[in-house]
């Protein structure tokens, strides 16, 4: 049987934040040139400023991870906002 999108959604075959497609060239370019002076930046520390740069870096990949869920939600319920609206051929005229 063929599952449609929402139960591959609900039964975790579609993970939406792995299927970015990150080959934009711009983007790999930035990517490479953040981690190569990330790595540089790392070795110029000491060891104990180098243990609080990692950690002041999870808490920025950590907070990332929330924002992004946060704009992937609010993408979610305009779209299903502006399906709805267009469904029910309820427009608001003002």
């Amino acid at each position: 049987m063929h599952e449609n999108i929402l139960q591959q959604l609900y039964n975790g075959k579609i993970y939406p934040a792995e299927n970015i497609d990150s080959s934009n060239p711009e983007f790999q370019k930035m990517n490479k040139a953040l981690a190569e002076e990330k790595a540089r930046f790392i070795k110029s520390l000491s060891e104990s400023d180098r243990a609080n740069f990692l950690e002041l870096d999870n808490l920025q990949g950590e907070t990332d991870a929330i924002y992004g869920y946060e704009r992937f939600a609010q993408g979610f319920k305009l779209a299903v906002s502006l399906m709805l609206e267009s469904l029910s051929g309820k427009e608001d005229k003002s």
